[in-house]
């Protein structure tokens, strides 16, 4: 009796360990120390104090595409990798990086057109980097932000009828139906 009773303490004690590993392992905040990412859970950010100088960390290159304080700079590259990139393009190289000032840090994401020769498909690859990105306490998580994605394709989506709903939309995602990656907003100074 008691040896029927230690087979199922050790069957219940390893299955246990074997789903918390399967869980850890299933992280997918983009780094490689699950301990890190499960001791830095719950730690608020106050946004409002947050200076310029915790936004300053990532430096961004003159190729970037930038949206900071409602100014959208170096659109023509932005507007260049629509057309040749993904399902609707014919460019299997093209990448660009999308830097997004918001008030609790900076989003960064880099974009890149792929092709699989073997099944003839084409897709933008999308890899999300939020490591100059804070998060507030009680904050939604976006799951677009969690894990690369692959989007069929982006546009520019424009309407005379709804002029401040006007976004860069990447279609077709691993997670997103559409998702808004940027808004249509005037150029800035370079």
């Amino acid at each position: 009796m008691q040896s029927m009773l230690l087979k199922k303490v050790l069957y219940y004690s390893t299955s246990f360990s074997f789903v918390c590993l399967i869980l850890i392992g299933c992280n997918t905040t983009g780094t490689d120390n699950a301990v890190d990412d499960l001791s830095n859970q719950g730690k608020a950010v106050d946004s409002e104090n947050m200076n310029e100088d915790d936004q300053e960390g990532y430096v961004p290159s003159e190729t970037d595409i930038i949206f900071k304080e409602n100014t959208l700079t170096n659109v023509e590259l932005l507007d260049q990798f629509v057309e040749v990139a993904g399902e609707k393009g014919n460019d299997n190289e093209s990448k660009i990086r999308i830097v997004k000032y918001v008030s609790q840090g900076v989003m960064i994401y880099d974009l890149q057109s792929r092709y699989d020769d073997t099944v003839g498909h084409r897709w933008i690859e999308v890899l999300p980097d939020m490591s100059y990105y804070q998060s507030y306490e009680g904050e939604t998580q976006d799951v677009f932000n969690n894990a690369p994605q692959q989007c069929n394709y982006m546009e520019k989506h424009t309407t005379s009828e709804h002029p401040d709903d006007e976004y860069y939309k990447l279609f077709e995602c691993r997670t997103h139906w559409e998702y808004r990656i940027l808004p249509v907003v005037g150029e800035g100074e370079e």
